[in-house]
């Protein structure tokens, strides 16, 4: 008798098209930042995407690798200031298949 064999099924979570971020900001490649240049690149991406009708994007920071100390600057600094906007509902540490640690995921309101 011959053995059967195990077939493995890779499921779909049909609702993770849904949690996709609608759009994406990198901080890489933009050479040295200040924490004044972070908050108007963040405020513009922003600006743009609620007048998109965005609702959810996510910020790569990076993890601070490359920081001094090895400690990360950025995405401290962009949370802070990401949560005292009045239009920002959530910020969190994006998915792991996102970046995870080196991600903020914000959820805007709607207007």
């Amino acid at each position: 008798m011959a053995k059967k064999r195990k077939v493995k099924i890779n499921k779909v979570n049909k609702y993770d098209n849904l949690s996709q971020p609608e759009a994406e900001f990198d901080f890489h490649d933009r050479g040295f930042l200040h924490m004044g240049d972070v908050k108007k690149l963040a405020d513009d991406f922003l600006s743009d995407c609620l007048d998109r009708g965005l609702l959810k994007v996510l910020f790569i920071t990076g993890k601070g690798l490359h920081s001094r100390n090895g400690m990360p600057v950025i995405k401290p600094f962009l949370k802070k200031h990401l949560l005292s906007l009045p239009y920002v509902e959530r910020v969190y540490e994006g998915r792991r298949d996102r970046g995870g640690s080196g991600t903020l995921e914000v959820i805007l309101r709607k207007s």
